[in-house]
């Protein structure tokens, strides 16, 4: 038996040596598993060498990470590091022959060859891979997957033509082969794609008292019938499928969300409150005032740093905007995520807040219903 066949990554798992051993550990749960992947429908509709490649892609991913997650303490470079390696390597790679891959003899090709002989040289070897150069070119080859390479450069080319960045969340990652299966379409009588609801992402980035609040609170917004999805970035939940604008939605969470003022293992939690002016009284009445103020979402308290940098940034979204909220000037509002409404970010709720931004999202839900 192949050691890829045997690696499973327990979503359950709560215990790690290390946040990198987490890192790689989440890289695992989030591969596909084969009966969605490689389903009875995929295999009807593609090419059984095909098929058998995809397998062996699969394989090969998760015996890396399982060979990473060993030997964690030696490696400085992360999973997503080592999996964008093969989506550019396989990209320079134009060959034929079904059991090999060939790299150019350009000074990329000889690079990357270089580098899996040196940063990546312990873990390529122990999952079978071995480069070969002469005459001109570098021949990979597998001993322990030969049939990989079909498989990785048609999910290569999948990624490439839609522009998909290497990351945690694109299809050569997940090896979400039905994306590269000729007449393959998704139907509504099919299982939800694995790990893209919010309640099966929280176990994969929180742990502890924080999994169980963000579990608690995904139910909650189940309850009062507030769906939120998954907005194609990161680990971003929106109840519209965009996480700014006026009208834009009533919710948003992030998990391990960094730009948002959270660190690695947080979460956030969002408000928009687009009718504040409806039920101003009842917010002062129950204490609610500096509450929403204190958490207004800003791109920075000070007009230097506003956006990112300040006006004259790159990444600056022409700094803040002052906003009267609830009778107070407030300044450097940030403009993306604060048109008319108003939108109240916590970091890391804990009960009190929780309950507080539970009361705003009922009291703006009733009066969007009102309208």
């Amino acid at each position: 038996m192949k050691r890829g066949e045997n690696m499973i990554f327990d979503i359950n798992q709560t215990g790690f040596p290390s946040a990198k051993h987490k890192t790689i550990w989440r890289c695992g749960c989030l591969i596909l598993p084969e009966e969605l992947s490689l389903s009875g429908k995929v295999k009807t509709l593609m090419d059984a060498d095909l098929y058998e490649s995809c397998r062996e892609m699969r394989q090969f991913l998760l015996h890396t990470l399982s060979d990473m997650y060993e030997h964690a303490d030696i490696y400085d470079f992360e999973p997503w590091q080592l999996f964008s390696f093969w989506i550019n390597i396989i990209g320079n790679d134009t060959p034929e022959t079904r059991g090999r891959a060939d790299v150019t003899a350009s000074m990329r090709g000889k690079s990357m060859a270089a580098n899996a002989k040196g940063l990546y040289a312990n873990v390529i070897a122990n999952t079978g891979i071995e480069f070969i150069t002469g005459d001109g070119k570098t021949e990979i080859i597998n001993n322990l997957y030969p049939d990989m390479f079909p498989a990785m450069r048609d999910m290569q080319r999948y990624v490439r033509v839609k522009k998909e960045r290497a990351s945690l969340e694109n299809s050569f990652q997940t090896c979400d082969f039905r994306r590269i299966c000729p007449g393959y379409k998704y139907d509504k009588t099919e299982r939800r794609v694995y790990m893209r609801e919010l309640e099966d992402r929280i176990p994969l980035i929180l742990g502890g008292d924080a999994r169980t609040a963000a579990l608690e609170f995904a139910a909650y917004l189940r309850e009062k019938k507030i769906n939120l999805k998954w907005t194609g970035i990161q680990n971003n939940y929106s109840a519209t499928g965009v996480t700014y604008g006026e009208g834009k939605g009533i919710a948003y969470v992030g998990l391990g969300d960094v730009y948002q003022r959270g660190g690695s293992d947080g979460w956030i939690v969002s408000v928009t409150l687009e009718n504040i002016g409806a039920y101003e009284q009842t917010v002062i009445n129950e204490g609610l005032r500096d509450f929403i103020i204190d958490n207004i979402y800003f791109c920075d308290k000070t007009a230097v740093n506003a956006c990112n940098g300040g006006e004259k940034s790159i990444y600056a979204c022409h700094r803040g905007k002052d906003v009267a909220v609830l009778g107070e000037e407030v300044k450097y509002v940030c403009r993306i995520r604060n048109q008319k409404s108003v939108s109240v970010y916590v970091h890391d709720p804990n009960e009190a807040a929780m309950g507080k931004i539970k009361r705003l999202l009922e009291m703006e839900q009733a009066a969007r219903a009102g309208k």
